[in-house]
């Protein structure tokens, strides 16, 4: 549900900028091409007006030199006159043609006698007569490129008082338009980049006042998340400490039951040792599997005697109790003690043991009531799922491993029981939950395995498919209690 809140403001906040987006474009946009229109409307004819006085005045430079040249004197006037304009040409790059125009005295018309480049095809042809005042005139060619015609007398003013004017001849300039053209689309261009600049800046100021606007929409709904977040942790607490107090009050419990356990316990041990006695004092021998029945007996009161006092102390075990411990023979022990059980149920058992094992450094008792506690575990699947003899397999495998660099002693209890259900894996390590039926289990089982394994530094792993299989994994730092052995 948060998710889709959170999702859901999103959207809008998308939506609205949207929005906003559209609206600046629709504001910005018109604006540029009006502002755009009237700055080319204004700013061409100003280049335009600007172009042709470069024109005249330089056709009028131009018709003085001639003059002041006396270019028009020489017999043969051409070639100066052509090597002029073209230097001329090299500081005036706009100027695309430049023409002397005389009359012919024998003909009359109009002829230029030099000439800055070739006649091109199309081009204006020559007047029929000289002009005899400056004038321009704009044209344009079929791509669309536009050129001022410059036409400038040449003329020649007599020194006496009343100052003849006579026209000598004509200066011809072609002065191209390009260079305003591209000034006009870098004008267009400038203008296109600074309005998108300003949509972007726009864009920005508006994405970093909105961001402001919706901060405490953000601070809400982290304080919403927050608030989720501190229920959930309470309500996990107050599990947490009904837990404890029912661990708490199991605590006085298992105390009251070791005080009324153990006189009962010492009284069963001296008895058994009273019978042995009597036994050997007769002429009966024990055979070796009633005398491996009376080992077992009396090892597990012994345990049980253990487990007892392990109840009565406040305090943990000082680590001096941890010992040399062989993990193959801790796993026949374990299922010796259970071997009735497995032979009333007709469990095939198989051992996989790795013989090559040296001993780890385990508190005997505890190692011991974690693997008895998975087989019995084991057997209570078998029992629970039913089904024929053959069916029912336990294999309880030990191994080294080596991961990261660090091996591991690991014991694997596998069974062909019913399974744990996928939605119940990650509860079954919890105290006081339990997959069996109501009075078969405490839900302590489990949980208790996981406490030990961690104590001496290891982890418990459960993998299972209901109905077909489950396999608890124990895995125990094995070089440290191995160098731990050697070194004590």
């Amino acid at each position: 549900m948060r998710r889709l809140f959170s999702q859901m403001r999103r959207m809008r906040k998308l939506d609205l900028q949207a929005k906003i987006i559209l609206v600046l474009v629709g504001v910005i946009l018109p604006t540029y091409l009006i502002v755009t229109v009237a700055e080319n409307k204004l700013t061409q004819p100003i280049l335009d007006e600007e172009m042709k006085q470069v024109g005249l005045t330089t056709a009028k430079t131009l018709a003085a030199e001639v003059l002041s040249q006396r270019f028009l004197t020489l017999p043969n006037p051409t070639p100066p006159l052509e090597k002029y304009l073209q230097e001329f040409l090299y500081s005036q790059p706009s100027i695309t043609r430049i023409d002397i125009l005389v009359k012919d005295p024998l003909t009359g018309s109009v002829k230029a006698i030099a000439s800055s480049g070739q006649e091109e095809p199309g081009s204006t042809p020559l007047p029929t007569a000289l002009v005899e005042k400056s004038t321009g005139e704009y044209k344009s060619d079929e791509q669309g490129s536009g050129s001022w015609e410059i036409f400038v007398p040449i003329e020649q003013r007599s020194r006496d008082s009343h100052g003849l004017r006579r026209v000598l001849g004509n200066v011809h300039v072609v002065i191209s338009m390009k260079v305003v053209e591209r000034l006009m689309s870098a004008l267009w261009k400038v203008t296109a980049f600074a309005a998108a600049f300003s949509v972007v800046i726009l864009i920005l100021a508006l994405s970093f006042f909105l961001r402001r606007t919706i901060e405490n929409d953000r601070l809400l709904r982290q304080a919403e998340s927050q608030n989720l977040e501190l229920t959930e942790q309470l309500h996990e607490a107050q599990r947490q400490l009904m837990n404890t107090e029912k661990l708490a009050v199991m605590g006085q419990l298992t105390a009251s039951f070791a005080h009324e356990v153990g006189t009962p316990l010492n009284a069963l041990g001296g008895h058994l040792q009273l019978l042995r006695e009597e036994i050997k004092g007769t002429d009966t021998q024990l055979s070796p599997h009633l005398e491996e029945r009376f080992e077992i007996i009396t090892g597990q009161l012994g345990k049980i005697e253990s487990i007892v006092k392990g109840f009565l102390q406040s305090t943990a075990k000082p680590p001096s109790q941890r010992q040399l411990v062989d993990l193959n023979q801790m796993v026949d022990r374990a299922l010796a003690i259970v071997q009735p059980r497995i032979l009333s149920l007709g469990v095939l058992v198989r051992r996989d043991f790795d013989r090559k094992m040296g001993p780890i450094r385990a508190v005997p008792l505890e190692l011991e009531q974690v693997i008895l506690n998975l087989v019995n575990n084991s057997l209570d699947s078998l029992k629970a799922k039913g089904g024929g003899v053959g069916s029912r397999k336990l294999e309880i495998q030990t191994r080294l491993e080596t991961r990261e660099g660090n091996p591991w002693a690991v014991v694997s209890v596998y069974d062909t029981g019913e399974g744990i259900a996928k939605a119940d894996l990650q509860n079954v390590l919890k105290p006081f939950f339990t997959t069996k039926r109501p009075g078969e289990g405490t839900g302590l089982g489990l949980a208790i395995c996981k406490e030990l394994v961690r104590r001496h530094g290891g982890r418990l792993d459960i993998d299972s498919k209901e109905g077909a299989w489950t396999r608890v994994t124990v895995d125990l730092p094995y070089r440290a209690y191995y160098e731990d052995s050697r070194s004590g």
